[in-house]
């Protein structure tokens, strides 16, 4: 690797000094025994086997003869060494965030908050470090625990330096306990893109609105938070003579005495939309907000979102200087290889513009703008060089990018894996240079290569097959199939050719999703259906129910399997529709009744009655016969209804023991997810009035089981029974004392608002029925402040969107605004009002939202939006479960599919279906920001303005 560029932070006085010795794998043995010592005295005790493991051994030998920075931080802290090496990093990571936690009312200036953070920050990059050089954790896991740590240290960094401000006077705020309003910090780069290194550097921001300060300290706001920059930098990079916690950087001004680590939010808006100021945009087109008032930096982040992406595009020249930028470090290609995606391909599909570089090689080939051998590619040499700058730097303890001492060299070889220096730096190169190479052929685009090509256009393609043409796989197959319909169409009808008994029908078969099922389904349909019913009177040309059947057949093969494997059910093909179709739930179960829940037999009849009656529902919404809404609620209240079945088939199967167990349970349900739907898991639990003991764990295996068994692909269940206390270490059947404890204590943000829309649906009794509705009650009457645990949530949630980036702008679970969103914020109105108004526990969500709003705890529009949304979504879910279909980069949507597609979401065509997506995402995304954030409505901001 070349030397560092000039933006890195050269190593400190103190790690000069130690630089100096020379690193010898010779000392390495009489380390590992000192440091085995001081596990024992730091840890009353010597662990004896787990630490003698060969590749324990090896792997601290190779830290104490490999590097300086790590050798000594495992001396210093012993105890946390051999926790992350025998149990994993994770305990002292959650030991490390409780001793951040504790530092929320530290007082003091830059040297004792260096002093306070920095034994956590050793005690981190030791659990880290260990973790990812032992293989326990990816690149990706370890660079995801830097940044969520870096976070929490930004974030009590800034507490502690504004509060100091405050206490002084230097700065008047109108509320004591919410000092940090109108204050945030703005991360960029690998910060931001979860791609940091263990000493950084962090590029970040503090920005502060000068409204939110009282008019005399408005005036010199700006001095102070020039100085608070300072102290932030001196804390974090230390004096000469410390090593630093991480080096720190800033897209504004020089960093000299603060300068450009704290400005005004105004101030930067407008240098954003001044001319010239490309490389700022760039920098916060990719920023985030990790730390502050996060109502106040979403804000921030939504007008520069306007500025950046649409009133004033980066130049191309700002591009192509971008592109063509070098330096040193040699993760610095396969960033601009990301950062142009980013650029390129961020207006429109914002999942890029945070995304880490691994995620955006991994997305920018599902949207093929890359190739999957280049993505693969990508990945493998980012991981490559990220994994020899950040062992370089745990190595020397400082954000450096070079190494230049053949000891030096040697060491990181073996760090990384290599026997010799020359063959890393070969594998980088190689890796720098194909990283290049792509670069410029995403710089030049696809012209270049067409222009090659300019003189074979001319030529023609051979003739291919029709029918492999219309998208089926064999058309030889498929035409002597043809060829037998034919025959048996003649001996009923007459007539030899089978386009004059169905005309257009392969045709239409091709247009649907998946043309080969149909053609399955309707060859299984012609041998099972009894000789009475003429089948192709089905599909002749002008009939009713040929659109139906082939939309059917063709989106929803893998539903509809039951209704052509017998003659029996093949009836329900020419059974009439119209006002005698069921149009809810309790229409079709009341219509189609489930089988008795006793008898040897009793689970397989109910699996079946199940897979007939979902074929039912998704033919008809197919066919149009019953909507996709009426859809949605049948197959919500079928599969709560086999739920309950399968507990009472379930206690008349088990033992004699587990079915005393069985009369002291209750099941309940989270419906915190929305709708059951096909695919979803079914997240449940079990409660029972006393410690049953090993019968009950029995009983609730059986029945998870048996849950299990009650089909496969589209028709399975997938039970989930972890959210109880002890999580999946605990027994699955709960006390009700161990539950309500769990409840007040245990259970993290997300499990509260999971409890506030948990409903008993089963019980041995009516006793321990009553009971557990109790206890379910209690989540909501003995909660902790809505604010607090909103606050928690949100942190939650940012984090998982983080780890789980949408798929696609179709992946409607994971997208901004989409179906997890709007059931997140249904959820917690049902938490916030429950306990005065238990009613909105016991109805559907939009009938609480109805109810909430004519008691005036919401606008009658929020309820109305949230409550069409959660249908929207719950439609389209519904057909893409149905159909096995994800998203149109993967499976190009066909003409019949795409028709489906904007009848459920209620449009015309399936070009208008993404529009309407985009509109109910950032209308659920606004709800989410009001009622969860405590953001005020556009309205009342501007009325507050004017």
């Amino acid at each position: 690797m070349r030397p560092a560029g000039k933006f890195m932070a050269a190593p400190t006085t103190q790690s000069a000094r130690n630089t100096a010795d020379k690193i010898d794998p010779a000392r390495a043995p009489a380390a590992l025994e000192r440091w085995r010592r001081a596990v024992a005295e730091a840890m009353g005790g010597d662990p004896g086997a787990p630490l003698d493991r060969p590749d324990r051994r090896l792997l601290m030998l190779r830290v104490f003869g490999a590097t300086r920075r790590l050798a000594e931080l495992c001396m210093t802290h012993p105890a946390a060494a051999a926790t992350a090496l025998i149990e994993g990093a994770s305990p002292v990571l959650a030991e490390a965030a409780r001793d951040l936690t504790a530092l929320d009312r530290g007082v003091g200036g830059p040297d004792a908050l260096h002093a306070a953070l920095a034994p956590l920050k050793n005690r981190v990059d030791v659990a880290i470090a260990i973790a990812e050089m032992s293989g326990e954790w990816s690149v990706a896991d370890a660079t995801a625990a830097r940044v969520d740590f870096a976070e929490r240290m930004v974030e009590t960094g800034l507490r502690w330096l504004v509060r100091a401000a405050v206490k002084r006077g230097e700065l008047t705020v109108d509320d004591p306990d919410n000092f940090l309003r109108g204050v945030f910090v703005v991360a960029g780069s690998d910060f931001a893109h979860e791609d940091l290194s263990p000493f950084g550097p962090l590029d970040l921001i503090i920005l502060y609105d000068e409204q939110a300060f009282a008019a005399p300290a408005a005036r010199g706001a700006d001095r102070i938070f020039v100085r608070i920059g300072a102290e932030l930098r001196e804390a974090f990079e230390g004096k000469p003579g410390e090593y630093p916690l991480y080096g720190l950087r800033t897209p504004i001004g020089s960093g000299v005495g603060g300068a450009g680590y704290a400005d005004s939010v105004a101030r930067v808006k407008a240098t954003a939309a001044g001319p010239q100021a490309d490389t700022l945009k760039m920098w916060l087109g990719a920023a985030r907000v990790v730390a502050g008032d996060r109502t106040a930096g979403g804000a921030f982040l939504e007008d520069i979102e306007q500025i950046v992406w649409s009133d004033n595009p980066i130049a191309i020249e700002a591009l192509r200087s971008f592109v063509e930028q070098k330096d040193a470090d040699p993760r610095s290609v396969f960033r601009r290889v990301a950062g142009l995606c980013r650029l390129a391909i961020g207006g429109l599909r914002p999942i890029f513009r945070t995304a880490s570089a691994r995620e955006i090689f991994d997305n920018a080939s599902r949207s093929r703008t890359l190739s999957k051998d280049a993505a693969r590619r990508l990945v493998a040499g980012e991981e490559l060089a990220h994994i020899a700058v950040s062992r370089l730097q745990i190595m020397k303890g400082a954000p450096v990018t070079s190494v230049e001492r053949e000891d030096e060299q040697r060491a990181l070889a073996l760090l990384c894996g290599y026997s010799d220096y020359k063959d890393l730096e070969a594998a980088l190169n190689g890796a720098c240079t194909d990283a290049a190479n792509t670069l410029r052929r995403l710089a030049a685009g696809p012209q270049e290569e067409i222009s090659l090509y300019r003189h074979g256009e001319d030529e023609t393609e051979g003739d291919a097959d029709k029918l492999e043409d219309l998208g089926f796989l064999n058309g030889q197959s498929l035409s002597e199939a043809v060829d037998n319909w034919a025959r048996r169409a003649e001996a009923r009808l007459g007539g030899k050719r089978f386009s004059s008994h169905a005309p257009g029908l392969l045709t239409a078969f091709g247009e649907t999703q998946h043309p080969n099922d149909a053609v399955r389904l309707f060859d299984q349909l012609l041998a099972n259906a009894s000789e009475k019913y003429d089948v192709f009177s089905l599909v002749s040309d002008g009939a009713e129910r040929r659109d139906g059947l082939v939309d059917a057949f063709g989106s929803f093969g893998a539903v509809m399997e039951p209704l052509t494997s017998s003659e029996a059910l093949a009836e329900t093909f020419f059974e009439s529709t119209g006002a005698e179709t069921p149009q809810s739930g309790k229409e079709w179960l009341s219509r189609y009744t489930p089988p008795p829940a006793k008898g040897k037999t009793a689970l397989a009849d109910l699996a079946e009655w199940r897979r007939e009656l979902l074929a039912r529902v998704a033919y008809n919404a197919a066919s149009g016969s019953t909507s996709f809404d009426a859809a949605v609620e049948a197959f919500e209240d079928i599969h709560i209804r086999t739920l309950t079945n399968v507990f009472e088939t379930t206690r008349d199967a088990a033992p004699a023991a587990e079915a005393k167990a069985g009369a002291n349970i209750a099941l309940h349900v989270f419906e915190s997810d929305g709708p059951h739907l096909p695919g979803a898991a079914t997240h449940l639990g079990f409660i029972a009035g006393e410690d049953l003991g090993e019968a009950g764990e029995a009983f609730a295996k059986r029945y998870l089981q048996s849950l299990s068994e009650a089909g496969e692909g589209v028709f399975a269940v997938t039970p989930d029974a972890t959210h109880r206390p002890g999580g999946v270490a605990g027994p699955v059947v709960s006390a009700l004392a161990a539950f309500k404890s769990y409840v007040q204590s245990e259970a993290v943000a997300h499990e509260q608002i999971m409890l506030a829309r948990g409903r008993v649906i089963a019980a041995g009794d009516d006793k321990i029925e009553e009971s557990a509705r109790d206890a379910l009650r209690s989540a909501i009457a003995g909660a902790r402040r809505a604010d607090i645990l909103f606050r928690d949530l949100d942190r939650a949630r940012a984090q998982r969107m983080r780890r789980e980036r949408p798929s696609s702008d179709w992946d409607i679970d994971r997208l901004e605004g989409g179906r997890a969103d709007v059931e997140l914020v249904i959820s917690t109105l049902i938490y916030k009002h429950a306990s005065a108004h238990p009613f909105v526990q016991d109805v559907s969500p939009a009938e609480a939202l109805d109810a909430m709003a004519r008691s005036g705890l919401i606008s009658e529009e929020t309820a109305k939006t949230l409550a069409s949304a959660r249908s929207f979504w719950a439609r389209l879910q519904l057909v893409r479960a149905l159909s096995g279909w994800t998203d149109p980069l993967k499976a190009p949507v066909r003409r019949r599919f795409g028709g489906i597609i904007a009848r459920a979401a209620g449009v015309q065509k399936f070009e208008q279906v993404r529009p309407m997506m985009r509109g109910y995402a950032d209308e659920v995304t606004r709800s989410y920001a009001q009622i969860v954030l405590g953001r005020p409505s556009l309205n009342v901001a501007s009325h507050a303005a004017g």
